[in-house]
């Protein structure tokens, strides 16, 4: 009978789904690639172009989420995606990385750890600390202060990694972190 479903129809979903994937992966590409150039062409750096432009283009679309969920009256869903939205970003990133090293048999792989990075681990741990305490301190409600010591925050953030970028500080660090079995 012509309303039923044909027994194969769930691949077409399938294919739908590879085929978006494919499309994002081959777009995101060719961003990154374009900035790389207008980094080349302006003389900017690749970390200050992630920190900048990337970041602030990847964050657009979570920012404008979060917004309008608080705006409908569901302020912990968007505190929430907040938090887990970076970190379910982070761990999948570096777990997929770790196991497609793994997968290809290479037990022994290096981190390279720069000044960027220590800063910015540094500013990430504060950042969550702080506002573990602020919370604690304002019993969890959320206030213009709050939101205004982490924009503060974050405009030092920037400060401080791009004149690191820029090599105004001159701190030594060992540079390799190897990660063994």
């Amino acid at each position: 009978s012509d309303d039923k479903q044909p027994v194969y129809h769930f691949l077409f979903a399938w294919a739908g789904f590879i085929i978006s994937l494919v499309w994002i992966y081959l777009i995101a590409n060719e961003i990154v690639n374009l900035l790389q150039v207008f980094g080349v062409v302006v003389k900017l750096s690749d970390g200050i172009l992630g920190i900048t432009l990337l970041a602030w283009g990847n964050s657009i679309q979570d920012s404008v989420t979060n917004v309008t969920m608080a705006r409908q009256g569901f302020p912990r869903m968007a505190v929430g995606a907040c938090f887990a939205g970076p970190l379910l970003n982070m761990l999948f990133g570096i777990g997929i990385a770790t196991i497609v090293k793994s997968v290809e048999g290479k037990t022994n792989f290096q981190l390279y750890f720069t000044q960027v990075q220590m800063f910015a681990a540094f500013f990430l741990l504060f950042s969550l600390a702080s506002s573990l305490v602020m919370m604690s301190c304002l019993r969890f409600r959320m206030s213009r202060t709050y939101g205004v010591c982490l924009f503060i925050l974050y405009l030092s953030f920037m400060v401080v990694v791009i004149l690191a970028e820029t090599k105004v500080f001159k701190i030594k660090i060992d540079g390799v972190l190897t990660v063994t079995d």
